[in-house]
């Protein structure tokens, strides 16, 4: 008599979670076998994971329980790694410069390269940053601000936000010549 294998899902920790899985195929899935006659022998027939997104996968496994007399009797269950967790997110800051008369190009274009001074960092997978910038908002001369909002996307799709915002100021008087 066999009882089922089980399904088991786990949280991708970037390495391929060999220990759930080699934990999951040890335990036969947590299938168990009796048989009143002999003893029971487990085979399985796990080869790989499948390639999902970043350090996911998974595997449809069958567990074969066999009697010393040659009877056998199978149960297929399905081991997933999956990655329901956005990156960590060191915020973005708030930059505020000196109006240059040019529209401060360098600076704002180096701070958005930098996405706002944020990083993140996510335990399966990549992380790829996107901002939402269109524009400076007009202030007095050639100043303004931005606030924007970085977004921080792992290759599972989960996304962390950071908002921060960019100023040009004016705070030099005019220069008189006498």
């Amino acid at each position: 008599a066999v009882m089922d294998a089980m399904d088991a899902t786990v949280e991708c920790d970037g390495a391929g979670n060999a220990a759930d899985l080699n934990a999951w195929l040890a335990s036969n899935g947590g299938a168990s076998a009796t048989d009143a006659c002999s003893g029971v022998t487990w085979s399985n027939d796990f080869d790989a994971l499948s390639d999902d997104c970043g350090a996911t996968g998974a595997a449809t496994v069958t567990f074969t329980a066999t009697d010393d007399c040659g009877n056998a009797t199978s149960t297929t269950a399905t081991f997933t790694i999956e990655d329901t967790t956005a990156p960590a997110v060191m915020d973005a800051m708030d930059a505020t410069v000196e109006c240059d008369g040019a529209g401060n190009g360098v600076d704002l274009d180096a701070w958005l390269a930098s996405n706002g001074g944020a990083s993140a960092t996510d335990a399966c997978s990549g992380v790829t940053w996107s901002n939402n910038f269109n524009g400076l908002e007009n202030a007095c001369g050639p100043t303004g601000a931005a606030t924007v909002t970085f977004t921080a996307t792992d290759d599972c799709g989960n996304a962390t936000s950071t908002v921060a915002t960019f100023t040009i100021e004016d705070t030099t008087a005019p220069a008189v010549m006498d």
